[in-house]
């Protein structure tokens, strides 16, 4: 019987992968170091836009919260225009105030007492100070029975300060004496309603 000439090709080696052993190669090869000092350049600059990138998300951050609670930009007290001091009560001004040079526009202040006790007080400027129980119409509000809705008025001329009645049902006395308009001097006490409970009391 004729052999074949050609003799079988052995057996390939079905556990060898070329690919497999490159990768083990390149993996045991690998140091860090040797990483580094190649690519020293390409990381610092990827550190830095990191960093940067960061830092900006920060501020975006903090801006968009200061816009959100305005509240939280400054810890400073609010500054009161002349234009905002229309009510705003003696016990808000500062303990060191002049009280022989008043302000520009302030002419004084009034007390508000129910009984005997003092309930609020408030400046005197330059515009009128209505009095009375109705908060639509009044800016001293007095929730009594005796008080009108619209009960009287006191407020500046010429230097001077006045109350005014306003057609109250009860009546304006001052200093037990009724009135419908008369100039105020230093202590001068208000009744609204004759020896009724509520009483102003003025200090220039």
């Amino acid at each position: 019987m004729k052999k074949n000439a050609f003799p079988a090709p052995a057996a390939a080696d079905r556990g060898y992968c070329p690919l497999r052993h490159s990768i083990s190669d390149r993996v045991a090869g690998f140091s860090f170091l040797g990483f580094w000092q190649e690519n020293k350049i390409q990381l610092l600059l990827a550190a830095a836009v990191v960093a940067a990138v960061v830092i900006f998300i920060l501020w975006i951050s903090r801006r968009r919260r200061r816009e959100v609670f305005p509240e939280i930009r400054s810890a400073e007290p609010p500054v009161v225009m002349a234009a905002d001091m229309d009510l705003t009560q003696v016990e808000s001004q500062p303990a060191s105030e002049n009280r022989s040079a008043p302000s520009p526009g302030i002419h004084g202040k009034i007390e508000v007492l129910v009984g005997n006790q003092q309930i609020s007080s408030y400046l005197i400027t330059d515009n009128p100070l209505l009095i009375g129980r109705d908060p639509s119409q009044s800016l001293v509000i007095i929730q009594e029975p005796i008080v009108s809705k619209l009960h009287c008025q006191i407020f500046a001329r010429a230097g001077k300060v006045f109350v005014k009645d306003l057609n109250s049902t009860n009546g304006v006395y001052v200093n037990e004496e009724k009135v419908d308009e008369r100039e105020l001097r230093d202590s001068d006490v208000v009744f609204l309603g004759k020896k009724g409970t509520v009483k102003i009391i003025y200090h220039p």
